[in-house]
């Protein structure tokens, strides 16, 4: 049973109010400006390390505009949602039925699949707030909507200070404090706390980095096939004027930029130079653009040191065995956090309100339990059933999920059929989807292949008949 102190009821209403999100929606517009990332970037860097209030800016404008970063991060987000949830009641008792069935209810007249869609957004963004609006007319508690609030409108501590103290609603983005807030009204979920920092470790400072790499790569390569690798070199008079030596520098910089440009008659540039080609391999930036986006996957999703082994469509299938289980793990670990946030925050106090501190606590949580293997299993009974082990229909049917055939009883043995084909009892690492990138081209290789030997065979036929007709005997002189 729980001795849980049953909290206050919350407040009724919204505290994040219209015009707030309108503030936040304002401060977003800088993102339909170009992204093509900064010669330094520096600054965005101290922005996200000193918590800036720009930085959930930067945040945004890295998911929106990579899509590198953006897939990972979806494909992180669902590999959690696609797994079913569930709530278990606390024990047999009617009591915690009542609970569990209530808690089940609460859910299901909300949208609740999105909720957690938005409350995934912690591991990208270091934490998620959603504010809960309940209804408490009838001295109970019960949900009647959760609103998702951008993380630029909240601290948990003044900026620039340590943040592990009390959930903070600022009034707008750029406020360094703001008002404390219940907590009961909302679900706060931090992505890997550390030093008690509740504003968490956010996955998309860990590819700002790659990112930007990648993005100036990017830049690169598209000037290299607009404008190819020459040098730009322009002249310039008084070697001591400053002003003179930078508007050169500028004019060299977008010769080298630039398809069409404007110079004055006196500044003069080397033109030989220019179309010298630099002996330079143009698939470096292929290649560089490539590492940084696998730099990106490894980050969010979590591979291993060999990745580069099964990168690229290439490597062994237990290299990328060893991935997928490896992103798993991150899956099953943000499962767990993310229950325990829900069990936290949403269902502990609503069955506290609603059914005291003697309620046995409901528990709410994903299916995490991982699917056997039919295959594997087939081969287990197969070679079971060679040794002599006799199976009923029955189990064959429920092992299975195949239903039984009309007249067939369930405490029947089932006879081997000799004439039956044989299960393959080999891993057969070929023969599997999951790993065979190049199966189609080898097929297509293969066809091709058969193509030219058939009209090949003809010609060689011919071509031999040619050889021998034209052929003469030697003669040997005794």
């Amino acid at each position: 049973m729980a001795d849980d102190t049953i909290p206050p009821l919350p407040p009724k209403g919204e505290i994040v109010s219209q015009q707030a999100l309108y503030d936040t929606q304002i401060s977003l517009y800088r993102n339909s400006l170009a992204f093509g990332g900064m010669r330094d970037p520096s600054t965005n860097w101290a922005t996200m390390v000193y918590n800036h209030p720009q930085a959930m800016l930067l945040y945004r404008e890295l998911e929106d505009k990579d899509e590198d970063v953006a897939n990972a991060l979806d494909s992180l987000r669902l590999s959690v949602l696609e797994r079913d949830p569930s709530v278990t009641p606390g024990d047999d008792s009617q009591l915690a039925l009542d609970a569990a069935n209530f808690i089940q209810d609460q859910l299901t007249q909300l949208d609740f699949h999105s909720v957690l869609d938005c409350i995934l957004d912690a591991p990208g963004y270091g934490f998620s707030v959603q504010e809960m609006v309940f209804d408490t007319s009838m001295g109970q508690a019960s949900i009647a909507e959760i609103n998702d609030c951008p993380q630029e409108l909240f601290l948990f501590g003044d900026r620039y200070q340590p943040q592990i103290g009390q959930l903070q609603f600022l009034s707008q983005p750029w406020a360094s404090t703001g008002q404390p807030v219940p907590e009961e009204k909302f679900i706060v979920f931090t992505y890997r706390k550390r030093s008690r920092n509740r504003m968490g470790r956010p996955l998309l400072k860990s590819v700002f980095w790659p990112s930007w790499f990648k993005r100036n790569i990017q830049r690169l390569w598209m000037q290299y096939a607009e404008k190819g690798p020459g040098t730009a070199v322009v002249f310039y008079n008084d070697p001591d004027n400053v002003a003179e030596r930078q508007q050169a520098v500028e004019i060299a910089q977008a010769i080298a930029d630039n398809v069409a440009i404007a110079v004055p008659q006196s500044f003069k540039y080397d033109q030989e130079l220019l179309k010298i080609a630099r002996s330079q391999d143009p698939a470096v930036y292929e290649h560089f653009f490539q590492a940084m986006q696998y730099s990106i996957a490894r980050k969010i999703l979590g591979e291993t040191l060999t990745s580069f082994g099964n990168e690229g469509g290439t490597g062994s299938r237990a290299q990328g065995q060893t991935h997928a289980d490896t992103l798993e793990q991150r899956t099953i670990e943000l499962c767990f956090a993310t229950a325990s946030v829900i069990n936290k925050q949403f269902v502990r106090p609503l069955t506290l309100w609603n059914f005291g501190p003697a309620a046995p606590m409901p528990k709410w949580g994903f299916d995490i339990g991982e699917e056997e293997d039919q295959a594997k299993r087939l081969v287990v009974d197969s070679g079971l059933q060679k040794m002599g082990k006799q199976f009923t229909a029955g189990y064959v049917s429920k092992r299975y999920d195949v239903p039984l055939a009309v007249g067939e009883e369930a405490d029947s043995v089932l006879v081997p059929n000799a004439a039956a084909p044989q299960v393959n009892l080999n891993d057969n690492s070929d023969n599997d989807a999951s790993f065979a990138e190049n199966k189609k081209e080898l097929q297509e290789f293969d066809k091709l292949f058969e193509q030219l030997k058939e009209s090949a065979d003809p010609l060689l036929a011919e071509r031999t008949r040619h050889l021998v007709s034209a052929a003469h005997p030697v003669q040997q002189n005794e």
